[in-house]
């Protein structure tokens, strides 16, 4: 600063050059400490936008390539962004003809690297812009540049962390590019493209699910025949690449998918006995196999989901703690249940009583105990499993007893039971002892003591309770509460009008 003030005097003798600026951007991008990178990346860009604003002096390779190494180790989120700039700038000025600015294969694999850790939803897009861009590069004859197996790998990783529902469909056209320029993928290439298309068959919106599911399948069967054919990179299936299939296959509903799921879940389980450490099962992995036998349409299937718990089990027991099974694990098994029988075939109360005895199950862990989705889930096993009558009013009371007993009653479950039992039987269970509270007949407190959360009251009644719902299944929030929010809302600068009058 003190240069640049020096130099409108022109008998000062003291000019600011390109190195001036470059040796202080070198001190703010080396200043950058774990928690001082974001700020470091800020201070070099203004001092590029000083050098870039003077009209005696032009930037070079060298500082534009100091700023893009700088953003991309920022922890800004806009980092990623902010770093392409800096590499499109240097490729259109060589585009443009000046030799000097072509961006390095490094330059490139720098940014495609910064979008793979960026969280950023247009990440996928990003990267594959850039590789667009220096594929063009290199085929127009511009640039000796060609992008490689990193470059590719970056891609991927960006992709498969995407949320878009269709970001999977440019899957193929990448491993056929790289297949043209005789670039053989890796083993994280092929588990990054797996999650990627795994992503897209689960996604709430996938416009078609199976057709991701099965282009899964085939990506695996084209990594497994890969396996010992490049010795330029090493490729070998692992438990993640199983897992991800396993979990595709879940969307397929057939009984066929999910012999292909337990299938790839044995290989699993035999090769980690064999002492191979890279095919130990985890948690997902069975969880995967469950659900697909849970969304096949075979009328047996429950007996596969809890057979393959208890395999879980015997896992975990023998030393992976990878494989711990917890709720998510004993609720896959009960939907199960609830999903491979029905009321009028004749193993609906074998489910019935495997979904019972599943959550018996939860109640003797030392981990973990059920929850209230556990009884809402066996609540519908009830429904779903027994017709209507004497039969199905006794189980839904006798699970309705046992979650009161818990003090996990929630609105689902409550709303659950009242949907699925008499009026007269819900009159009997629910409102008729109901206490009153605020003039509303609500549930006892004992029966929401283990929702885990708890609302203020007033001090003379304690100062804080279970929540309050009533028996209708609407929370009724207590005087206490509702002032202690409006003084919330009161204490903060933007809500002053709240208070009354005018603001100035």
């Amino acid at each position: 600063q003190r240069m640049e003030t020096l130099a409108f005097d022109p008998h000062s003798g003291v000019t600011p050059t390109v190195d001036s600026y470059y040796h202080v951007m070198e001190a703010f991008a080396a200043s950058g400490s774990s928690h001082k990178l974001c700020q470091a990346s800020f201070l070099t860009q203004s001092i590029f936008d000083k050098l870039k604003h003077n009209t005696n002096l032009h930037p070079t390779a060298r500082e534009y390539r100091l700023l893009m190494r700088t953003w991309c180790s920022s922890s800004s989120k806009d980092a990623a962004y902010k770093a392409t700039g800096i590499w499109m700038a240097m490729k259109n000025s060589f585009e443009s003809g000046v030799e000097e600015m072509e961006p390095t294969l490094d330059d490139g694999k720098m940014i495609l690297e910064a979008w793979a850790n960026a969280v950023n939803k247009q990440s996928a897009r990003r990267s594959q812009n850039v590789l667009s861009a220096m594929q063009k590069l290199f085929t127009s004859k511009k640039s000796d540049v060609k992008p490689d197996l990193d470059c590719y790998r970056y891609v991927l990783i960006a992709m498969s962390q995407s949320k878009i529902p269709d970001v999977g469909d440019n899957i193929p056209s990448l491993f056929k590019s790289m297949d043209d320029d005789q670039i053989f993928p890796d083993t994280k290439s092929f588990d990054a493209a797996l999650k990627t298309l795994k992503n897209c068959s689960i996604h709430p919106k996938a416009t078609d699910p199976m057709h991701y599911s099965k282009m899964t399948e085939s990506m695996l069967e084209q990594m497994e025949k890969m396996v010992d054919r490049s010795s330029v990179s090493i490729i070998k299936p692992s438990a993640v690449s199983y897992t991800h299939v396993i979990q595709a296959l879940g969307v397929m509903n057939t009984k066929k998918a999910a012999v292909k799921a337990d299938a790839l879940l044995t290989k699993m389980e035999v090769e980690y006995a064999k002492g191979d450490e890279l095919m130990k099962p985890t948690r997902d992995s069975y969880v995967g196999t469950i659900h697909a036998y849970a969304n096949s349409d075979s009328p047996f299937s429950y007996r596969n989901a809890n057979e393959v718990l208890q395999r879980m089990i015997i896992q975990y027991l023998g030393g992976n703690e990878i494989s711990r099974p917890d709720v998510c694990s004993y609720h896959a098994v009960i939907k199960a249940c609830a999903a491979s029988a029905n009321k009028n075939s004749p193993n609906g109360k074998e489910a019935l009583l495997l979904a019972i005895s599943t959550v018996k199950n939860m109640k003797k862990s030392d981990s973990f105990h059920p929850n209230s989705k556990s009884y809402l889930l066996l609540v519908q096993c009830c429904t779903k499993l027994l017709p209507v009558g004497g039969d199905r009013e006794k189980a839904l009371r006798s699970v309705f007893s046992s979650c009161c007993q818990g003090g996990l009653v929630d609105q689902k479950v409550l709303s659950a039971f009242q949907s699925a039992v008499t009026s007269e039987t819900y009159y009997q269970e629910v409102v008729k002892n109901a206490p009153s509270y605020m003039g509303e007949k609500t549930l006892p407190e004992s029966w929401t003591r283990n929702l885990g959360y708890r609302v203020r009251m007033q001090q003379s009644k304690g100062g804080m309770r279970s929540p309050v719902i009533s028996v209708n299944g609407t929370v009724v929030a207590s005087t206490a509460y509702n002032d202690y929010r409006m003084r919330r809302r009161w204490s903060k600068k933007n809500q002053k009008l709240l208070q009354g009058g005018r603001s100035s």
